[in-house]
């Protein structure tokens, strides 16, 4: 039995998506009994709720496709993706210039020439 997978599964769920976002919005919602001191488990469990609501954030401000969730091949693709990325933004507010969509293959928009 692959505990990770299980996991990674659960904190997928649209249940288990809609607990955490409340339990972020409402300080009475617990996810857990324990409130510190948590177990390698819960805390594995946490670090996939956070990925897996980052990815949703992405997919509703139309980042990347919701073929991401489809594989997870994809899934860790993107997240490598965007951890590379991230330094190299600028500080301004305009929308990325980088649109991923993934659909048989990852594509990337051609760079313009400056």
């Amino acid at each position: 039995m692959n505990i990770y997978k299980i996991l990674k599964e659960l904190a997928k769920s649209s249940r288990a998506q809609n607990l955490f976002f409340a339990s972020k919005e409402i300080n009475s919602i617990k996810l857990f009994d324990n409130d510190c001191n948590l177990s390698a488990l819960q805390e594995m469990y946490l670090n996939l709720l956070y990925h897996y609501d980052n990815l949703s954030r992405d997919i509703i401000t139309d980042n990347i496709s919701k073929k991401v969730l489809e594989n997870d091949l994809y899934e860790d693709a993107y997240c490598l993706w965007k951890k590379e990325k991230k330094p190299k933004q600028k500080k301004d507010n305009k929308k990325s210039d980088v649109y991923l969509t993934v659909s048989n293959k990852i594509k990337f928009p051609k760079k313009e020439d400056k």
